[in-house]
């Protein structure tokens, strides 16, 4: 586990961001992932973290990168708040086979996600390129929950189990990261 990294990172994101906020309250996210609204589910996420631009969906069966979830915006993202971030049309794209084999907290944590590149962008943090920084930023502003029940599942993928990690943080460096920014 990179103990210190997770910790490093915290700290520095809390300098940005505050203390961690309030766990996010997944009922009205749960009722858009069993109607398969996902542009729904976006929106709510992009209101809990007050991304006041335009986000849209881009549902895809092959193409782009490998992985399940990734968002297209611009290399040089307008200041937070301002009148051009409030003109912003970013795209969130999402497989389609990963949200039929997915479950509800994976597709809460690849949209949280995908949005916390632009938080980080658009205030220029200095840990905007790092993974593991985005996941956390997604964990302290509320979604902490979702990526300690949802980091780690299970499928049965052509007569083999397998155990994946969602995100680009292990298991145990969520849970250490969950009692870290909730607790220190």
């Amino acid at each position: 586990m990179r103990k210190d990294l997770v910790e490093s990172y915290i700290e520095r994101l809390r300098a940005s961001f505050g203390p961690a906020k309030a766990p996010v309250i997944e009922e009205e996210l749960c009722a858009l992932y069993g109607a398969k609204d996902y542009a729904g589910m976006i929106r709510h996420v992009q209101d809990i973290l007050h991304l006041d631009m335009r986000v849209r969906l881009g549902l895809v069966n092959k193409g782009g990168p490998s992985a399940p979830a990734w968002i297209e915006r611009p290399k040089v993202m307008p200041g937070y708040g301002s009148a051009a971030f409030r003109q912003l049309v970013v795209v969130v794209y999402l497989r389609k086979s990963f949200l039929l084999n997915g479950n509800f907290e994976e597709a809460v944590i690849a949209i949280a996600h995908e949005l916390c590149h632009v938080v980080l962008d658009a205030t220029g943090h200095p840990l905007r390129a790092q993974e593991e920084a985005v996941d956390l930023t997604a964990m302290l502003l509320g979604f902490r929950d979702f990526y300690v029940t949802g980091c780690r599942s299970g499928r049965q993928l052509g007569g083999i189990y397998r155990v994946e990690n969602t995100g680009y943080l292990t298991q145990e460096e969520v849970g250490h990261a969950a009692i870290y920014m909730t607790f220190h």
